[in-house]
């Protein structure tokens, strides 16, 4: 059962790359959307670790390095559909929440985070990139039901 969640929760994570990631500092909170990707399964990381690309001018550079614990929200929303209005609740919310620790990469590989990169300005100028070590995920899922959720502790 906890495997078969696992892979949902990696397929989940692998058919997105966009979220919010939300640090906190002695200023307060701070939340970012940023692009990330889910990186390849190793031994201990059970496919669920991810990298997050973070714009080097925000505030979550700066907590990150006060406080290393994160929290990234997943939105289920495809560019392809319309956006839900205000008062839809077909098929209700869905989102996943990984809390985790999040730590620079020394060399990240930007390829899969820039893809289309053309600025003459070195990505590593204007991005930091950081590996969120999940240690609690959670999908929610109100299709099934007000605040219906599974959860992984790892």
């Amino acid at each position: 059962m906890l495997d078969k969640l696992r892979d949902q929760i990696a397929a989940y994570l692998a058919h997105h790359d966009v979220c919010v990631l939300s640090t906190t500092g002695s200023q307060g909170a701070w939340a970012m959307p940023v692009r990330y990707r889910l990186l390849p399964g190793t031994f201990g990381n059970h496919g669920l670790e991810v990298e997050c690309l973070v714009p080097r001018w925000t505030d979550v550079a700066y907590h990150l390095e006060q406080d290393p614990h994160v929290l990234l929200v997943v939105h289920d929303y495809s560019p392809s559909m319309s956006p839900p209005q205000v008062g839809e609740s077909e098929g209700g919310l869905r989102w996943l929440q990984v809390q985790g620790i999040a730590r620079p990469v020394a060399a990240p590989d930007r390829a899969g985070l820039l893809p289309t990169w053309t600025s003459a300005t070195t990505p590593d100028t204007l991005y930091l990139v950081v590996r969120v070590m999940p240690e609690r995920v959670d999908l929610f899922d109100e299709s099934c039901g007000w605040g219906a959720r599974e959860t992984v502790e790892l």
